[in-house]
């Protein structure tokens, strides 16, 4: 069926709905055939049985059974391989305990039997589990409620809430609140199920979308991989062959007759050799000398005009000059001598006098004072 003919919930009735159920297990066995699965694992048409039967009769909220790890890892691969692939989704999921998964179902279940409106509530509980987003956890509380609570699949959304445009979902609790809405009101009108709703919507997508042919594996030849090893036949067609002819440029054909003269430059004549070397040389020509240009006349430079004589009483800035005379009747400057100044010289008794304090006392010992000797030599 092609997207243009797509039949929108809005405008279903009661007789095509029971239509499209009707044609969910065809579509999920020719699904089932074009997905590739891993050797020994469960077909598509188990894992689908397992979660629309199997599953609500025995972990539903009549029968008070728990889900196990083995069994939320089926659900979760049933997701992946149902609707759009998740890519290490049952790796996180596998991550989890069975005792994390019952204390975390015991909470969660909990809220919901004393809150049946709070859905939100209820999915954030369960995303405690690892690997668990508002998608698996919507999961989850279907099995338990399979009669009021409906899967949050791609499919499902699609149909219900995006009008059959395939906008991408951020997977949020909040869409699946209007999922859930949108749910109710139309099971309303229609008289159905969530697990029928669920199929009939996934039914319709898929038959919209362009089949996608499985691709058929190459059978193994036989042959070892690389460049196929050439027979002896093939090898000696191969070999080179001599022609027989010889190497390089072929001949013209046609010989050359030998001239008799030698190779190379012939050589000169002695005779015109000796009248080129006895020939006068030309003699240059003399060159014109050159004509002096005249130098330009230099520019004579403009005299400074004389500056103005200070106002009398005024002193120059800077040092006086050596050639300047002191105005008449001053006293001429005394001139100073260069370098560091001599120091007084001392009154004759201040040098004969020496302080007793100042005086070199005398290092020879009683023993030894005048006798000339110092006290290092002296042995003990």
């Amino acid at each position: 069926m092609p997207e243009s003919t797509l039949t929108m919930a809005s405008e279903i009735s009661a007789a095509d709905f029971k239509d499209a159920l009707s044609r969910y297990t065809d579509v999920i066995v020719n699904l089932s055939k074009n997905k590739t699965q891993k050797e020994g694992a469960a077909t598509l048409e188990e894992l689908d049985k397992f979660r629309y039967q199997y599953a609500p009769m025995n972990f539903s909220k009549n029968t008070g059974r728990n889900i196990e790890l083995a069994d939320l890892e089926k659900l979760a691969e049933w997701k992946v391989r149902h609707g759009t692939f998740r890519p290490g989704l049952t790796k996180k999921i596998g991550s989890n305990t069975n005792e994390e998964i019952a204390a975390a179902l015991k909470d969660a279940f909990d809220h919901y039997s004393t809150n049946k409106d709070d859905i939100h509530g209820t999915i954030e509980k369960l995303r405690a589990l690892k690997g668990v987003g508002p998608a698996t956890a919507s999961l989850l509380l279907a099995v338990h409620d399979p009669l009021n609570i409906v899967f949050f699949s791609d499919e499902l959304h699609r149909w219900l809430v995006s009008n059959g445009e395939k906008k991408p979902l951020k997977y949020t609790t909040k869409e699946f609140e209007d999922l859930f809405s949108a749910a109710n009101t139309f099971m309303a009108r229609i008289k159905c199920t969530p697990i029928e709703l669920e199929k009939v919507a996934f039914t319709i997508i898929q038959e919209s979308e362009p089949v996608k042919e499985k691709k058929e594996k190459k059978e193994p030849s036989g042959k070892p991989p690389g460049r196929v090893p050439l027979t002896e036949a093939e090898k000696a067609e191969r070999k080179y062959k001599p022609t027989g002819k010889p190497r390089g440029r072929p001949a013209t054909g046609v010989k050359k007759v030998p001239s008799g003269k030698p190779r190379g430059r012939p050589a000169a004549d002695p005779a015109a050799k000796a009248a080129k070397t006895a020939a006068p040389k030309k003699e240059k020509a003399e060159k014109a000398p050159k004509a002096a240009t005249p130098k330009k006349a230099a520019t004579p430079k403009k005299a400074k005009a004389d500056k103005p004589a200070p106002p009398e009483g005024t002193k120059k800035r800077g040092r006086p000059s050596m050639s300047e005379s002191p105005a008449q009747g001053a006293p001429a400057p005394a001139l100073k001598a260069r370098g560091r100044p001599k120091k007084a010289e001392a009154a004759p008794e201040e040098v004969t006098k020496t302080p007793a304090s100042n005086k070199r006392k005398s290092t020879a010992t009683p023993s030894t004072a005048g006798t000339g000797l110092s006290a290092k030599r002296v042995k003990a």
